[in-house]
Parts: structure tokens; C-alpha cells; sequence
């Protein structure tokens, strides 16, 4: 860099005669007055150290700049969003032209087909909208009788599903409004002997759920997870800017090589709530899909160990985290639940449906429904002066589209704005995050696609006080925005979290290795994706070109990948032999120079269609290049929908590869 200002100096030595003055200088060589060489000298200086030293940038989005306008001209550190010795995913245009034609205005849903609420709630009532009155074809307002069940979750037997729930026997009769001390209620009104509303509503009662001889003196930071399924890190900057905007503005720190570590939201948040893998989760408490988790240890549960209050929930959850093709918990396992409200909102009054979700419950947006819920927990927690743990999970708004993430923006921003006016997060850490990009769809089968699918996004805001008195363990985490992270890493910092005072310079410093660190710890700039065991197909650190797609090695490896597909398939005959029709792209990852000799490999990623049924599909294929051997490196991603093609079978992750034979006649 240094050198190239010099050089740039050097190109305006000459100059020549001007007639019309008579001035004359020599034509090949100016003389630079020697004062004027130290701010030049200086500036020089300035450029390499910035471009060598990685000066902070810590936001791609500045609070009140245009999107498009905020992110010309951001190809900093040589093209690279991080460039360290050990890893370097290069920067990539949010706003590319070939990303841009995958992106548009996203439909809102009509929730309850635009007829509103005939009652609303607040953090501790219901009461009567009269304005609804006259949609429910509602005359006489004293002939319309309405009351409210209280209902719970109940604890499953060992062999049944996480999904039910019990009633109250009377039905309370419910006017104008009331106080409810329940925590979730169903409502139902008549009129003129008809059923004609029926709605669902979630409170926070205060529970004594921690004996004040554990509580933390003094109160320490609550911790507040906020999950948005599916969204890259560049698609949270395309579609919800205000957001990303507002949180930024706030002194939020965004993650920018956060790689995920598995496919979809189960083997990418196990790791941040467990610390381990699936198959490690596996080998240590939940050994098939039907058992339970209630033996397995989650990081609610050291929060719960140390005074905290404990909050879990999900929309969408009849697909969540712990109950898609799963059994739950026979226990409910934190303090507070809002995914058994959720799973019978949506059974009871769920509408607009699309794809895989309900958009709405009644006449409330599911994802609405869900913040409105944080946001009456943390009153609540903050009212009573109770430290809380809390993992939120939204699914409904962003699982199934690529643009409808737009459409929650503004409900975002204002979320996150009524938490920090309202005091919140000044007591509060807060982590925004998702587990993957979009996995499916056209844009997805582009570079930048798969890439983006690596990459979801991690914003972390902690309260300013927090960052003033812990400003080694702060300036470690603004260093670790540029540095590979993984949900392990995640993992640590949440639970440094529930020490929040123990961060001190010793217990910020890295001393060991490990795949996972707090990311109040500098993390080597030398971390590969090896070292923080990220799989060679998920890897995004690694250089990668196009290659020809008709090489016999490359149609040899996605035969090989073929084979492998229909291996996994031995045992299920209700699925059909898979074989290969098209290769449609084909790609080689490079390597460390290292690996030569008898370890030399090659790895390719293929993407590829198969038939029956047309599913295409992406893979990492190992080569050993000695041996001639072939290997499928970590899993295999399902790139377009399979629908009811694998109806016939009920194992999860083999519903992707499975063409149901009975499709065939």
C-alpha cells in the first residue's frame, strides 16, 4: 500500500510548458519541496496500517445512511470480509446484480381473512374491542356472552409426543374486560346460540420459581436471545435495514465470519445451547429420536443453577427445535414456556397458511404475537427485579422465503427500540442471531447463495456501563467481529454470561485450544476451519473456483455421491434407487499448500439433479488423489423442496434424499 502511494506520487513528476506564460520546468523530473514530503509520508503511512492492521469496522450499515449508498465502495481489507492467516471469506455485494433478481416486494398475509380481534390483551387483561363489535355481526351487545379456559401443558408419558394440553373445567365469564392471573387462556364468545370468536392469549405471571437463597447479589446482566430462522447475514442487511440500522446505532456488534457448523436449526443451535454436536448429543442423552431430551443438560440450565428465571420459546413449534420429528421434553424444561401456547395457538386459530406455516393465530401476526411475548416477559422480569435467562426462536416470519423477512422491519426495529427505552437493556444482554441462510430456492444454487447460506448473522448488544467496566473482555469481542466464529464460540460467551462479573483479564485471555471460545477472548487470527472443527463443506474460509463439470473425475465423484445417497437409503424399500441426471455446477475448494504427497486431496462441491423426483442436491466430495479414492465430506444439502415426495418415511434427515416408490405407479 505504502508503495503504491509513492508510486502515485511519482506519476505527476512531469509536467510541461505552458506557452501562454512562458513558464518553464523540467520535463522529466519536478522537485517536491522536502516540507511537503512529511503529511504526504504520513498519509502513506496512515493507508498501509489500515489496510494491513484491519483499522475496526465493526458495521456495514451506518444508522441513517441509505442501504444501497451504505454499502458502495465497502470492498475493504483487498476484497475480503475476513482476511487472517488462517481464514479468508471474501466480501461479497449484498445488492450483486445476480443476487438481485431472486429479490422482491414480499406479499403481507390477511390474518383472520381482515376480520379483527373482538378482544385484545395487555400485560395482565383482556378487554373487549367495541369497534370489532359490528364484523361479528354483533347487534345487541348485551346478548353476546363470552368467557376464558385456563389451559397447561401436559407432561407426556414416555412414549408420546410434547404436543398436548389441559383445560379448566368452568369457563369464567368474561364482560368488558379482565384481570388474568393465568398464563395462557382460551377465549370463546356466542351470540344468538353461535359460536362466533375464538381466540388464544399468552401472559407473565410471576412465578416463584428461584428461592431468594440462590438469587445473585448484585443483580447481575440478564441474558436475552432473539432468533430469526434462516437469514443470511447479507439478506438481514437487504431486507430488514432499519433494524440492522437501529441496532447498530445503539453500539451493537455485528459477527462477520459467524460460519454455521451443520444443515438446518438442530445441528447449528445444539451446538450454542449444548456445546456439542448432534451425534455427540446423541452419544450422551438422547440416543434415537424417541426419547426425550429431560436428560440432556442445556445452557438454561446452568442459568437456572446460579438464580437466574428461565424462559424457552418458539413459533411455528410444531416444527421447533425439539419437537419436529421428535418427542420434546416430558418435564417442561424452563420456568416459562410459550411453545405449548404456541403449538395450540396456532392448532386452534392458526390461519393464513403458507408453505410450512401459519402467518397468523386469529387476527395477530404469529411473529408479532411472539415479541409481544419477550417484551411482556422482560417487563415483567424487570418490574419484579428477577434475572432471567431467555431463547426465543422465530420461524414463521423468515423459514420458508427468502423476502419476507421485509415485511417484520419496522416490528423489529420497534421491538428492540421499546426494549432499550424501556430500560431494558441497560440490565439486559442481548444477542439477534440465526442459525443458517435460506437453504432452498434459485438463489441458493448461485455462489453467493451458498455462501450466504454459511453465514447467518450475529449482532450482540451489551449495556454501555458493561462495556466501560469490561473493556479488555469488549475490545476482545469488537476483534473478533474480523475472526472466524462458530456457534461453539456462542456457546462460551453465554456462558461467561452467567458469571457476568467474572470477566476479568485473566479469564479473558486464550490459553488453550479448544473448538470453541468465549468471544470475550481474542480467537487466533490463524483459526482455520479445521482448528474450530467446521466441516470442509461448510467451510466458507476456503478459495474456490469453477472447474468443467463433464471431467471425469467430477461425473466419477457425483456417481460416487449418487451411491452414497441411495447407501443411506439400504433398509427403507418404500424409497426408489436414486440416479444421476444432470450435473449443473461443479466447483474446487483448495487447500493448505501442507497437504502433499500421500495426503493430497481435492475436494469438489457439486451441485446435482437425481431421479426420480428431480432433487437437486449439494455436496462436498473428497478425492484422495494417491489412492483414488472418494469421500462424502459432512452432510448433503437438499436444495428445492421434496414436499410429499418422502411421506412414506418419518426419519428426518433421510426425508430429503427419500423418492416414496409408491409416487412412481
Amino acid at each position: 500500500m505504502f508503495s503504491s502511494v509513492v508510486n502515485h506520487m511519482k506519476g505527476y513528476t512531469k509536467i510541461k510548458r505552458n506557452p501562454s506564460n512562458g513558464m518553464e520546468a523540467d520535463e522529466t523530473k519536478l522537485k517536491v519541496p522536502s516540507v511537503l514530503w512529511i503529511p504526504l509520508l504520513i498519509c502513506g503511512a496512515l493507508l498501509f496500517f489500515v489496510d494491513v492492521f484491519q483499522i475496526k469496522y465493526y458495521s456495514l450499515v451506518p444508522t441513517k445512511a441509505p442501504l444501497k449508498a451504505a454499502f458502495s465502495g465497502r470492498k475493504s481489507l483487498a476484497g475480503f470480509a475476513i482476511n487472517t492467516p488462517g481464514c479468508r471469506i471474501p466480501y461479497m455485494d449484498p445488492f450483486d446484480e445476480h443476487i438481485m433478481k431472486f429479490i422482491e416486494a414480499p406479499d403481507a398475509p390477511e390474518c383472520n381473512k381482515g376480520v379483527p380481534a373482538l378482544y385484545k390483551s395487555n400485560l395482565t387483561s383482556v378487554y373487549l374491542v367495541n369497534a370489532s363489535l359490528a364484523f361479528y355481526d354483533v347487534m345487541d351487545p348485551g346478548e353476546l356472552k363470552c368467557c376464558y379456559q385456563a389451559f397447561w401443558r401436559k407432561k407426556p408419558k414416555a412414549d408420546e409426543g410434547d404436543n398436548k394440553v389441559t383445560y379448566s373445567v368452568e369457563c369464567y365469564s368474561l364482560g368488558d374486560s379482565a384481570n388474568i392471573d393465568e398464563e395462557f387462556i382460551k377465549v370463546q364468545c356466542t351470540y344468538e346460540n353461535n359460536t362466533i370468536y375464538k381466540d388464544m392469549f399468552a401472559f407473565v405471571p410471576l412465578k416463584n420459581t428461584t428461592p431468594v437463597a440462590v438469587r445473585i447479589s448484585p443483580r447481575p446482566l440478564s441474558v436475552l436471545v432473539v432468533g430469526l430462522d434462516a437469514v443470511s447475514r447479507l439478506n438481514l442487511h437487504r431486507q430488514m435495514p432499519e433494524t440492522v440500522a437501529y441496532l447498530t446505532g445503539i453500539g451493537a456488534v455485528e459477527l462477520l465470519g459467524y460460519n454455521k457448523v451443520g444443515d438446518n436449526t438442530f445441528p447449528n443451535l445444539v451446538p450454542v445451547l449444548t456445546g456439542m454436536f448432534e451425534g455427540e448429543l446423541r452419544n450422551s442423552c438422547w440416543p434415537t429420536d424417541k426419547h426425550h431430551f429431560d436428560k440432556c443438560h442445556f445452557l438454561w440450565d446452568d442459568y437456572k443453577l446460579k438464580g437466574y428465571t428461565t424462559v424457552y420459546g418458539e413459533d411455528s413449534s410444531w416444527m421447533g427445535l425439539f419437537n419436529y420429528q421428535r418427542r420434546g421434553f416430558q418435564k417442561q424444561p424452563t420456568d416459562y414456556a410459550y411453545n405449548f401456547f404456541n403449538r395450540i395457538a396456532e392448532k386452534e386459530i392458526g390461519n393464513a397458511h403458507s408453505m410450512n406455516v401459519d402467518q397468523c393465530e386469529g387476527a395477530r401476526l404469529v411473529y408479532k404475537d411472539l415479541l409481544e411475548y419477550i417484551g411482556r416477559f422482560a417487563t415483567t422480569m424487570d418490574k419484579n427485579d428477577v434475572p432471567y435467562f431467555g431463547f426465543f426462536w422465530g420461524a414463521s416470519l423468515s423459514h420458508d422465503y427468502l423476502n419476507k423477512p421485509k415485511l417484520g422491519d419496522e416490528d423489529y426495529r420497534d421491538f428492540f427500540k421499546n426494549l432499550k427505552e424501556g430500560g431494558h437493556l441497560e440490565r439486559t444482554a442481548l444477542v439477534f442471531m440465526s442459525d443458517h441462510g435460506i437453504r432452498w430456492g434459485d438463489i441458493r444454487q448461485t455462489y453467493q447463495g451458498r455462501m450466504e447460506e454459511r453465514l447467518p448473522f450475529v449482532i450482540i448488544s451489551l449495556p454501555a456501563w458493561y462495556r466501560e467496566r469490561y473493556r479488555r473482555a469488549y475490545s476482545n469481542l469488537q476483534k473478533n467481529v474480523r475472526r472466524l466464529t462458530t456457534p461453539f464460540d456462542l456457546h462460551e460467551t453465554l456462558k461467561d454470561l452467567s458469571s457476568p462479573y467474572n470477566l476479568t483479564e485473566e479469564t479473558t485471555t486464550t490459553t488453550t485450544n479448544s473448538r470453541g471460545y468465549s468471544l470475550f477472548k481474542e480467537i487466533s487470527p490463524k483459526r482455520t476451519c479445521d482448528d474450530a472443527e467446521i466441516s470442509s463443506h461448510w467451510c466458507t474460509c476456503q478459495e474456490s473456483f469453477e472447474i468443467n463439470k463433464t471431467s471425469t473425475v467430477v461425473v466419477q465423484a457425483a456417481n460416487f455421491a449418487v451411491d452414497y445417497i441411495n447407501g443411506e437409503l439400504e433398509g427403507y424399500a418404500q424409497c426408489a434407487n436414486l440416479t444421476l441426471d444432470v450435473i449443473s455446477n461443479a466447483r474446487l475448494m483448495t487447500h493448505e499448500s501442507h497437504i502433499e504427497g500421500d495426503n493430497k486431496i481435492k475436494d469438489y462441491m457439486l451441485t446435482i439433479r437425481t431421479l426420480p423426483g428431480e432433487g437437486i442436491f449439494e455436496m462436498t466430495v473428497r478425492h484422495s488423489v494417491v489412492r483414488g479414492k472418494f469421500e462424502v465430506i459432512g452432510s448433503i444439502s437438499r436444495l428445492n423442496l421434496y414436499g410429499k415426495q418422502s411421506s412414506c418415511i418419518s426419519d428426518f434427515h433421510l426425508k430429503l434424499y427419500c423418492y416414496c416408490k409408491s409416487l412412481l405407479y
